[in-house]
């Protein structure tokens, strides 16, 4: 749940009172507020948010003494501190602070502290259990003063320090960075004309955030504009003196895309489907492992104006090929096949079940690499899957291995051409291994493993399509429902939803955060490309089922009259899936190039994730 907030800063004392009442009357509660003293004038900067919570109160410009007094009667009432912050203002010691009226574990606060007090207090505290969860440095008369508060709740992973300079400070920062720890609290205050900061780091909830320190007011309302426009929101600004001067140090965290965000994705997507007359785009986006945006455009029937929801399924034709991949993979693993095995002829996987006797030349050296690989032999302008509609799929391989009809145009393994026909083998060879269907076995071997309940063999007809599915709009004469795409299965045959298929890329990606559904080795087989050179001798970049590009991206693209599709799996942590409903058959090299750079010129453009997961 998101809510609305404001910030201000640079308020005197007068100002910051005017502006607590009107937001108050508008229901916003105080959530952080920072004092400082600039100039003898004590200024405040403070952030509110428009959201439930506990009775709560806040007080500012009060002296050591009233803070004190203030203690002793808010917990009196029950109120317990969240915020305090202590500045100078005219060579006195002040303070501002926030409370809350909530039950909680025990706690302890102490303000005025030396650096020698603050030290002896934090390691007499921590031996008892407690946590620091807010500190602020401050200066009087020269001298470092802290405020602290501590208290008993469970979160074990955490880290404080103060007096660190400035560059002190950024290398904490990078190193607790690193190892997963999110900021909690900065003060910056000045010793000796030098900035220093106080700071807390957790290792807790999932959190997309940034920080800066050292800003001066110009440079803090531009990065604020900038932060803004990204969809950050500022959760703490702490202000204090520098050699006459303010600074503010910041914490941001982006719980949501902003509007800004979301405005582009959609222009980007709307500008690629009127290039190309796509009724309805489907997209989903993982980064991290993290599902961060799933979003239908346009509409996934015409006829209905029925707008693409997320769990429209769409025909993925060649994405099918690294479902197919993993199939093969797992019972490689389960120890029932190897790459290296031959699939006809005598003693083969499909032995002599297809086809006249004898096969022709070196028909019985394809072997399972070799299908996977698209190194059969078979040369891609003898691919007889979109043709022959009349022929079943048996009936279709049986004409493939008739020597007349296909004779191979290569010697198996020695040159990569593509060929859907290959993967139709391999989704025999499943059967006949496993002893299931092809699809049986994809759905509890593959996507069961990977929480995918809803992929399918596409029906051929406008009759055989799914209550949520898509319907497919030609642009050709070639109608998308005349295609025997049921007869595709292992090439190009499923039914699929974005989210879903980035729920497969996610369990194949190498990554750590979610398990994979196949152990390293075979992760690593699958994504080694073929050493067979393409037609023109030049290096193919097809692995097995996968284009693998040099930098670590894993992709495939597929596209039938009336749909199209890609998955794609980056090496700096983002997979995608798209998916439309119709294809531009008049400018196919376009829309292929287009649909790869569409989701690329968003995450060019956002940078910034939430940390939620979507899935």
């Amino acid at each position: 749940m998101t809510y609305a907030w404001q910030v201000r800063h640079g308020l005197t004392s007068a100002q910051f009172q005017a502006e607590f009442n009107s937001l108050v009357s508008q229901r916003y509660r105080l959530i952080d507020i920072s004092g400082y003293g600039v100039g003898e004038v004590d200024r405040y900067a403070a952030v509110w948010e428009q959201s439930p919570g506990p009775e709560w109160q806040a007080r500012h410009g009060l002296s050591s003494a009233d803070h004190q007094a203030l203690f002793r009667t808010m917990t009196s009432q029950g109120y317990r501190p969240v915020r305090v912050s202590g500045y100078e203002v005219g060579g006195r010691d002040c303070y501002a602070s926030l409370w809350e009226k909530i039950a909680g574990p025990e706690w302890r606060a102490h303000h005025g502290l030396t650096a020698a007090q603050y030290l002896a207090e934090f390691n007499n505290l921590i031996s008892q259990g407690f946590r620091l969860i807010d500190l602020c440095g401050y200066t009087v008369a020269g001298q470092p003063r802290f405020a602290a508060i501590w208290d008993k709740s469970p979160i074990a992973n955490w880290v404080a320090r103060h007096g660190l300079s400035s560059a002190q400070y950024q290398a904490e920062f990078n190193h607790w960075s690193n190892q997963g720890f999110i900021l909690w609290r900065v003060s910056g205050y000045e010793v000796a004309g030098q900035n220093y900061y106080a700071v807390i780091w957790i290792k807790g909830p999932a959190l997309t955030w940034l920080a800066r320190h050292g800003l001066s007011p110009a440079e803090y309302q531009a990065e604020f504009n900038s932060m803004l426009s990204r969809g950050f929101r500022l959760v703490q600004v702490n202000g204090n003196p520098l050699r006459g001067e303010v600074r503010f140090a910041t914490i941001w965290h982006k719980p949501y895309l902003s509007d800004s965000d979301l405005a582009f994705i959609q222009q980007t997507v709307t500008t690629f489907m009127n290039n190309h007359r796509i009724p309805g785009v489907s997209l989903a986006l993982t980064y991290q492992e993290r599902l961060v945006f799933a979003q239908g455009y346009g509409l996934a029937n015409q006829a209905t104006n029925e707008p693409v929801r997320i769990n429209h399924l769409f025909r993925i034709a060649s994405v099918s090929k690294p479902i197919t991949s993993a199939a093969v993979f797992k019972l490689i693993e389960a120890g029932r096949l190897n790459l290296g095995d031959r699939v006809f002829g005598p003693n083969a996987i499909l032995g002599t079940t297809y086809g006249k006797q004898p096969y022709g030349k070196n028909i019985d050296q394809i072997s399972v690499q070799h299908l996977l690989e698209h190194t059969s032999g078979w040369a891609q302008t003898q691919d007889p899957m979109f043709s022959h509609f009349n022929l079943n799929q048996a009936e279709l391989i049986s004409w493939m291995l008739d020597e007349d009809n296909a004779p191979l145009t290569y010697v198996p393994g020695r040159t990569f051409d593509y060929l859907n026909f290959g993967y139709l083998l391999l989704g025999r060879v499943i059967e006949r291994v496993s002893g299931m269907s092809y699809a049986d076995y994809v759905r509890q071997h593959v996507l069961a493993p990977c929480g995918i309940t809803d992929m399918h063999i596409a029906g051929d007809t406008l009759e055989d399509r799914r209550k949520n599915e898509v319907v497919y709009y030609p642009q050709s004469s070639w109608n998308p429902y005349t295609i025997r795409v049921s007869r595709m299965d292992a090439h190009g045959g499923w039914i699929a939803s974005a989210t879903d298929l980035v729920r497969f890329l996610v369990h194949v990606d190498r990554f750590a955060s979610k398990p994979d559904i196949l152990n390293i080795g075979s992760l690593a087989t699958m994504y080694t490309t073929t050493t067979a050179p393409r037609i023109d001798g030049s290096p193919s970049s097809y692995a097995k089922g996968w284009d693998i590009h040099p930098s670590g991206n894993y992709s495939h693209i597929g596209d039938i009259p009336g749909s199209a599709s890609i998955v794609v799996r980056t090496h700096h942590g983002y997979c995608w899936a798209v998916l439309v409903n119709s294809r531009n058959d008049t400018q196919l090299k376009r829309i292929r190039t287009d649909l790869d750079n569409l989701v690329w010129t968003i995450i060019e453009r956002i940078k910034d994730w939430p940390a939620y997961d979507l899935f």
